[in-house]
């Protein structure tokens, strides 16, 4: 390998002067500055060498220093520790990895991992697995080599060298070239949405093409005569074959500059409203746009130049191209075929939509509407504040309860160990998810308790310890099962243990005795199955505050809030997130997917109700006499159209 250098995210108070941002810090090896090209207004890629450094956008570097000249000045975080400008670079494309994400648009810095693990104390090694979803390894390999090759390596090292426990949380290091890394992201949503997209696509592509062969072949009527005159006239089947596919590629040629550019004037405002980079690249893409259109030309006008070239000249001339059976089955045939699409598109979409209802009303077992939470608690200038900060909270009129943990509901962060029921039993270990949380969290979020009771500070057990032998806990009822308990009640004041391969570092073996037993609720949200779970308190881990604030004057206990919070730490400014918005982040992704999906069924039925239209228009033409003997021996207007319309509909109705 060239060059490695792994990442690791974090976000921090930055202050300049009096001025103060929060702002997130990619921390690398200094490998890194040399794997990627960037365009360095200021420093060069030894910028990342001094343990003390910091790398600065040119946007940011404008944003913190307004006068100028940002190289070498001092930028404080959380008030404690100090880094110096050592490069400026210019800023990223925003369809960069680095600043893009599923979520928006971000402004990085980049820092040496020496400083996160002296402000921190934070190590890379021994951590396998406790990493976020953006922390990535960079790999730069030589030519020869490739993505397949690096994953077997890599994947050496992880039976060779990682815990079992930790082999079981990672399963498998998957490699990716950087220019897939958008899958990655996609990976997040829980199905192949991607995948989908294209097979939306090509449905529409197909729904159009059989669309276009039906109205095609319909049309071909009226140039019967056409085809009659010159073939009488020694034209020959080739020339007219010929003839009408350069019609049919034409069309498609016609509508594929149509599109390409309706998609000019349409990107720049799909852009400008989301803040997104889309380009259409036609040096690469001009190839594939040819040959589809080639493609579909030729396939869509086959069969309409086969029908209107196989009638010999005295049927054309008499009008034989109209007559027959089996014309009409194929096209009745297309126009099914383009509903059952439609209809299936339409399925997909119900289907998406359902499962969206059910993950929005499922989130609703949280209050989420009455809850406000407050980031980034657990700075430790902060932590010493937190009693404080909550007494005077609870005080705000409209504040019915305030609590503590290491993370709320949605935010998806995975705290794993092992544990069970028989001390070292391996074979029945179980991996569990915990969350740490205060005395009144389980209040705050009204977790319904079905065995026990909840945390109190009556309990000194309650509060867990490091030096603590056995931690009072609270369990769902899915690790009750999964630990052999036969009930709720049997398990209240039992004790499992958490399983060690090797002695701990602390020399404690920790068991945990159930207090409490709670429902089975999806903590994680979303994209997760229901995990065992366990809540236990230890106040050195708290991150985050929920506040849940009653339904009367809710604005004005923010005002009060935030008065509050500068009243107790008036040196970090107030972050504040909804529940509701947390659960929006990501939920938003599954509804402008089922949009996106939506919008090419909506497509595709639209076409073929165009498709059912030519039809019709080309039954109604065709039977114009019939019509009219009918009406003259005495068919009223409404048996006729009954008669019509059941006949149009049959193809819909079998589709």
């Amino acid at each position: 390998m060239e060059a490695t250098a792994r990442t690791v995210q974090r976000k921090f108070l930055l202050s300049i002067g009096d001025r103060n941002f929060y702002q997130t810090i990619r921390f690398t090896d200094k490998a890194f500055l040399d794997i990627f090209d960037f365009d360095f207004l200021a420093g060069d890629k030894t910028a990342l060498n001094d343990p003390t450094g910091i790398v600065l956008t040119e946007t940011l570097a404008n944003k913190y220093f307004p006068q100028g000249n940002a190289m070498g000045k001092v930028i404080s975080l959380d008030h404690k520790h100090d880094l110096r400008v050592t490069a400026i670079i210019r800023d990223l494309p925003r369809n960069s990895h680095f600043v893009s994400s599923l979520f928006g648009v971000y402004l990085e810095a980049f820092a040496p991992l020496e400083a996160l693990n002296h402000i921190t104390g934070y190590d890379l090694a021994g951590n396998w697995s406790n990493l976020s979803g953006a922390d990535y390894t960079y790999v730069l390999l030589p030519p020869h080599l490739d993505a397949e090759w690096l994953e077997g390596q890599a994947n050496g090292v992880l039976a060779r060298h990682a815990p079992e426990d930790e082999k079981k949380l990672i399963a498998k290091i998957k490699v990716r070239r950087l220019q897939d890394i958008n899958l990655v992201l996609w990976e997040m949503v829980g199905w192949p949405v991607i995948e989908a997209i294209v097979v939306m696509g090509f449905l529409v592509l197909i729904i159009a093409g059989l669309n276009y062969t039906n109205l095609a072949t319909a049309q071909a009527m009226g140039r019967a005569k056409e085809v009659g005159l010159r073939k009488t006239m020694g034209a020959n089947t080739t020339q007219l074959l010929t003839q009408f596919l350069v019609e049919s590629v034409s069309t498609a040629m016609l509508a594929m500059i149509v599109a390409l550019g309706v998609l000019e004037i349409i990107i720049p405002a799909f852009n400008g409203s989301l803040g997104k980079t889309l380009v259409l690249d036609y040096a690469a893409s001009l190839p594939s746009l040819v040959g589809v259109t080639l493609l579909v030309g030729l396939v869509a006008g086959i069969y309409p130049a086969y029908v209107i070239t196989k009638v010999k000249p005295v049927e054309a001339l008499h009008g034989g191209l109209t007559k027959g059976s089996k014309g009409s089955f194929v096209r009745s045939f297309m126009i099914g075929a383009q509903f059952v699409f439609s209809v299936f598109m339409l399925a997909m979409v119900s289907v998406v939509y359902f499962q969206n209802e059910q993950i929005e009303k499922s989130s609703n077992i949280f209050p989420k509407s009455q809850i406000v939470t407050l980031q980034r608690m657990g700075v430790s200038a902060l932590r010493d504040r937190h009693d404080t900060l909550k007494l005077e909270i609870e005080n705000i009129p409209g504040v019915e309860s305030v609590s503590y943990s290491n993370q709320v509901p949605f935010e998806q962060n995975n705290r794993n160990f092992t544990v069970t029921k028989n001390s070292g039993d391996e074979a029945g270990k179980v991996m569990i998810n915990s969350v740490i949380v205060d005395y009144d969290f389980i209040k705050t979020y009204d977790v319904p308790i079905v065995a026990g009771r909840d945390f109190s500070k009556e309990f000194a057990n309650d509060l867990g310890k490091s030096d603590a032998e056995v931690t009072n806990v609270i369990v769902n009822e899915l690790l009750l099962k999964r630990l052999g308990f036969t009930s709720s009640k049997e398990a209240v004041n039992q004790t499992f243990h958490q399983f060690y391969r090797d002695k701990p570092e602390s020399g404690i073996y920790k068991s945990y005795m159930i207090v409490g037993v709670m429902t089975d609720q999806n903590f994680l949200g979303l994209h997760n199955s229901v995990k065992p779970m366990i809540f236990w308190i230890d106040p050195r881990y708290y991150s985050r505050a929920s506040i849940r604030i009653s339904g009367d004057n809710f604005t004005q206990t923010l005002v009060h809030l935030e008065e509050v919070w500068q009243k107790v730490n008036p040196d970090f400014p107030i972050q504040i997130k909804f529940l509701d918005a947390i659960f929006e982040d990501i939920f938003k992704i599954n509804r402008a997917v089922n949009m996106t999906l939506a919008g090419f069924a909506v497509l595709a039925m639209t076409l073929a109700f165009i498709g059912l239209f030519g039809l019709a228009a080309f039954m109604a033409e065709r039977r114009t006499k019939e019509i009219g003997i009918r009406k003259v021996m005495g068919a009223q207007t409404y048996q006729i159209v009954r008669l019509l319309i059941w006949q149009f509909s049959r193809p819909v109705v079998w589709a």
